[in-house]
Parts: C-alpha cells; sequence; structure tokens
C-alpha cells in the first residue's frame, strides 16, 4: 500500500500551476465562459425569483430548465478537467491558447459526477431513513431525550461516513478516467486505502487560497446588504420565507460579479485541484501505462 507524501504532493500543485498558469488558461476559458452563461441564464430568466403564486405547468418548466442546465453545467466542468489533468500528468505537451473538446473523456468523467451525485442523493435518503427509525423507535418508549440524542448521533456518524466515502470514491475518479480511459470509482476507492487523512490535508492546502478569495469577495459583496437585511428583519418580524427572498434578491445583484470572481480564480483552483489528483495518481499507482500523450 503506497502512502501520498502530502508535501511533495501540494508543492506540485502549487508549482505546476503557476508554472503552466498561461496555458492552463487556454486550455479552460472557452468552458468557463460557457459555464459562466449557464450559471446566469436563471437569474436572466427570472427562475430565481419565482412568483409564490406560480402555476404547477411554471413551476415543471422552470424545474425542467434547472435540470437541464445542471446537467450541461456538469458537462463543462467535465471539459474544464480533462485537458488540464492530461497537462498535468504528462499526457498533453505544449502550451493552448483556445481548447475545446468534447469526446470519450469528457464524456466518461460527466458519467462519473453524475454517478456521484447519484450516490449522495442514496446516502442521504439512508441517512434520512435512519434518523426517522431513531425518531419513531424513541417515541416507541417514550423518550424525547433519548430520540434527539439517538438522531443528533445518527446524524454525525452519517455525515462523516458519506463525508469519507465521497472523498475516496472521488478524489481519483478524474485521473483513472483519463489514464486508464474507463469509468470506474472502484479503482479510485482501492488506491485511495489508507490515504484518506493525508488527501484530505492535501485538499485542505490546495483549496485554501481560492475558498478564501471567493468568501472574502462573498463577504464584501453581500456583508453590508447582509447585515442591513439582519437589522430590518428583527424590526419588521420578517418570517423565514421573506428573510430568504431578500436574500435571494441580494444575491441576484451582485450575481454577474459572484460570476467574474469566478472566472477570475478557475485557472488557479482548476489547476490546483486537478495538479493534486493527477499527481497523487501517479505515486498510489506507479507502473501503470498512460494513455498516448495528446497535443
Amino acid at each position: 500500500m503506497n502512502k501520498l507524501s502530502i508535501g511533495e504532493t501540494v508543492r506540485f500543485a502549487y508549482g505546476f500551476t503557476l508554472r503552466e498558469l498561461g496555458t492552463i488558461i487556454g486550455l479552460i476559458w472557452v468552458p468557463m465562459v460557457a459555464l459562466a452563461v449557464i450559471s446566469f441564464l436563471p437569474y436572466a430568466l427570472g427562475d430565481t425569483a419565482r412568483s409564490p403564486d406560480i402555476n404547477s405547468g411554471a413551476a415543471g418548466a422552470i424545474a425542467l430548465r434547472s435540470l437541464a442546465l445542471s446537467l450541461i453545467s456538469i458537462l463543462l466542468t467535465a471539459c474544464v478537467t480533462v485537458p488540464v489533468l492530461r497537462q498535468a500528468m504528462g499526457l498533453r505537451k505544449g502550451p493552448a491558447f483556445i481548447h475545446v473538446s468534447l469526446g470519450a473523456a469528457e464524456l466518461r468523467l460527466w458519467g462519473g459526477y453524475l454517478l456521484l451525485i447519484g450516490i449522495t442523493i442514496i446516502l442521504m435518503l439512508g441517512l434520512m431513513l435512519a434518523v426517522v427509525t431513531a425518531a419513531v423507535a424513541a417515541n416507541a418508549i417514550g423518550s424525547k431525550v433519548l430520540g434527539a440524542a439517538l438522531s443528533a448521533l445518527i446524524v454525525l456518524a452519517g455525515i462523516c461516513a458519506m463525508l469519507y466515502a465521497l472523498v475516496r470514491l472521488s478524489f481519483l475518479l478524474g485521473p483513472v478516467v483519463v489514464a486508464e480511459n474507463r469509468l470506474t470509482l472502484e479503482r479510485g476507492w482501492l488506491l485511495t486505502a489508507g490515504n484518506f487523512w493525508r488527501i484530505v490535508a492535501v485538499l485542505f492546502f490546495v483549496t485554501l487560497p481560492f475558498a478564501l478569495v471567493f468568501l472574502g469577495a462573498f463577504v464584501f459583496l453581500l456583508g453590508p446588504d447582509t447585515v442591513a437585511l439582519y437589522h430590518r428583519a428583527m424590526e419588521q418580524n420578517m418570517d423565514q420565507q421573506q428573510i430568504a427572498d431578500r436574500m435571494q434578491a441580494i444575491v441576484d445583484s451582485h450575481i454577474s460579479i459572484i460570476l467574474g470572481v469566478q472566472l477570475i480564480i478557475a485557472p488557479f483552483s482548476v489547476g490546483l485541484s486537478s495538479a493534486a489528483a493527477g499527481y497523487a495518481y501517479k505515486i498510489l499507482s506507479p507502473g501503470v501505462p498512460a494513455s498516448t500523450p495528446r497535443p
């Protein structure tokens, strides 16, 4: 069982991203712009500010449109990730000024993302069922305190188990798809055995910078309006729905800037995460033949 070096993985991720930043931008800017447009459409179409008395037909149309846009967004995310992974893993050489590709690897990774979403939904439903079962059992013996304690324990254990499973299933999904030309979650699960906390540490260090930037942008843009909304809600005794509607309006008013910030930090976030996963794959699966380099 190979062990992942946290320091070496993080150093490689930052070194690759800074060294290949221009190439990363060239590889991802087309799908990233398309992704930003797709993300803006619900706000432009008014889907995020629907009326409470909307009819079922209009609500159904919004739901279908939201589903379609989500599927396209996930596909575009795969189109962003695959070429950067190839560059980080040495399967692609040279610079890039523009890159548009929708091949087997992108479609496989898209399928992998959808599979992970499906697994997440199943795990969440299982957790909800366990909590309901615990509550029913506690009510049967007439102890609300026991029911609350048991439910809290189940939720905590369930969230920990879910995070453990999803980290191990997802971390090497992209590199396996790119290097081995196949879609499998089992391969990543086997390769990451005994490395969960090392992977968590790597993910922390490679996601921290752009997470702080994005959080700072949110605080700068939404902070004053959010504080004002809080005071107004206290004064006017707003209910939760009113607060949610006002908060959505605040987000809507700044969505173009938020999407702009996402575009700016995307080369760094994609580069760091892809390089870390690609390097980890090479360390945890030595001797695996790589795919043919692509220009």
